[in-house]
Order: structure tokens, then sequence, then C-alpha cells
């Protein structure tokens, strides 16, 4: 299996590493704050003195799904520059394969090759074919 071109190896790691501090920082905006506030993503954050309190719930627990989903991208984000130092980037996790430069480039998340992802879609019924 050939390894990665420098020039791929290089702007993956880039776009890795811009993508994980802007998801950092977002993170930190949710739950940072102020000595004085609650962060954005505390239960009460949004709920004022005359603010309905279920509208004041669902905005915490969504800020709470999108902390949810961001810490889960930031994970696959440290897993790709993981495997992009230690030349393991561009290799299938299920058949060993390469996965082509191109479709790195697309996602440089992505950690199976199109026929792997293709079968996971299948068999989980995920893919975004018809459901019927």
């Amino acid at each position: 299996m050939p390894p990665l071109s420098p020039s791929v190896s290089e702007v993956l790691s880039k776009r890795l590493h811009e993508a994980r501090e802007d998801l950092l920082a977002t993170l930190r905006s949710r739950t940072d704050a102020p000595d004085d506030e609650a962060p954005a993503i505390a239960p009460l954050a949004h709920q004022g003195q005359s603010d309905d309190a279920p509208q004041s719930d669902m905005l915490s627990d969504i800020e709470q799904h999108l902390a949810d989903h961001e810490s889960a991208l930031l994970h696959e984000i440290d897993i790709a520059i993981g495997k992009l130092e230690s030349g393991g980037a561009g290799i299938c996790e299920a058949c060993g394969q390469d996965i082509p430069e191109d479709r790195l480039l697309a996602t440089p998340t992505v950690r199976l090759c199109i026929a792997c992802q293709e079968q996971l879609e299948k068999d989980r019924h995920t893919g975004r074919g018809p459901s019927m």
C-alpha cells in the first residue's frame, strides 16, 4: 500500500488541525461563561424572568445535543490526526485496502473505503437509497 503523497498528507494535517481548533473554540463557547452567567449548555441558561420554561428546557437540550455532536466529531478528528501521524491514514479499517486520496480530501475523517462504507450502510439500513 503506497503511503499518502506528502502534499495530500500536509493538506489533511492542516485541515484536521484547523477543524480541531475551530471545534474546541465552539465547545468552549458552549461551556465557558463569565462568573456571573451560566454557560450556554447549563439547564437554566436560557430562562429569563418571563421566559417560558418548556422553551428554555428545549434550548438547553439543543445546546447539549450540539455539544455531544461536536464532542463526537472532535473524537473523529483526533483519530484521523493520530492515523495521519502514525502512517495509518488512507487505509480502510474494515478491509485494509487503500482509501483514495480524493475521498480523504473530501472527508478527512473517513475511516472506510467506499465499498466497505456502502456495505456498512446496507447492513445498518442507513444508506441514502429508498427506505421501502
